[in-house]
């Protein structure tokens, strides 16, 4: 399925493209493949994903995590040599006979709290006064608590206790799995410029602000009207912790 504006589909007879379609599975109107298409007008996932519906949106972005898979992989990473699409386009095998399968690289991201604050951080590159929960990838062989605890201390230099798992959300940006997680204060002071540089600034913020940037009565930062507290939009994870913590849940 190709759509121009990433919500009506093609019939994939009408794609003029020299890509091997990718099967998606089996819709209400039939079977459903990506094609990627050269010399049209393309639309960000990001921004396809304030306009779509969460199946369609779904839908885009298994193909989009499907198609950057495959991109990259135009070679075999053992032997060097090109690669060809088997099984709909969800495996691939070089001339050698090495097969190569989608993968999915597992980050966490999580939300700290104390009590009637939350620890947040914002990266340089986001606009003005936006902060979200902080995020990192998960190590080989590591335990998701300790990634938790791990990130946490690494971009903030704060301590945590009673990691606890509560949603996932595909990230295809390009090919990640996101595991949210709440957690519990255990000590330190916020202090970003000590820690792995990641991240421009990782302060405290009350319920109250929290919940005024969430219902669009956004809060002042250190009462700096040019610095307007922003949080995630509601497609993200980091919005459900956000949402579920100003509604009262906490860890455990």
């Amino acid at each position: 399925m190709v759509g121009r504006d990433g919500a009506h589909p093609e019939p994939l007879a009408l794609l003029d493209s020299d890509a091997d379609p990718q099967f998606l599975g089996v819709g209400p109107d039939g079977p459903v493949f990506a094609v990627e298409r050269d010399g049209v007008e393309l639309t960000g996932l990001r921004d396809l994903a304030v306009r779509l519906g969460s199946e369609q949106l779904g839908v885009v972005s298994y193909a989009s995590a499907l198609a950057n898979w495959a991109r990259a992989n135009r070679f075999c990473g053992r032997c060097g040599t090109p690669t060809r699409p088997r099984d709909g386009g969800h495996v691939l095998v070089c001339d050698n006979g090495h097969q190569h399968h989608p993968r999915t690289d597992p980050v966490v991201i999580m939300l700290v709290s104390d009590g009637d604050r939350v620890l947040l951080g914002r990266q340089a590159s986001w606009p003005a006064g936006r902060y979200s929960a902080l995020a990192g990838f998960v190590e080989p062989g590591e335990r998701l608590e300790d990634a938790v605890a791990r990130e946490v201390l690494e971009e903030s230099g704060v301590t945590v206790r009673d990691v606890r798992y509560v949603a996932s959300q595909p990230w295809p940006f390009p090919v990640s799995l996101m595991l949210g997680f709440h957690a519990t204060y255990a000590g330190g002071d916020p202090a970003p410029q000590a820690t792995d540089g990641e991240l421009e600034d990782v302060r405290w913020f009350t319920r109250e602000e929290v919940a005024q940037a969430v219902g669009g009565d956004a809060s002042w930062i250190d009462g700096a009207p040019s610095d307007r507290l922003m949080v995630p939009p509601p497609t993200a994870i980091a919005r459900l912790l956000l949402d579920r913590w100003v509604g009262g849940a906490e860890p455990g």
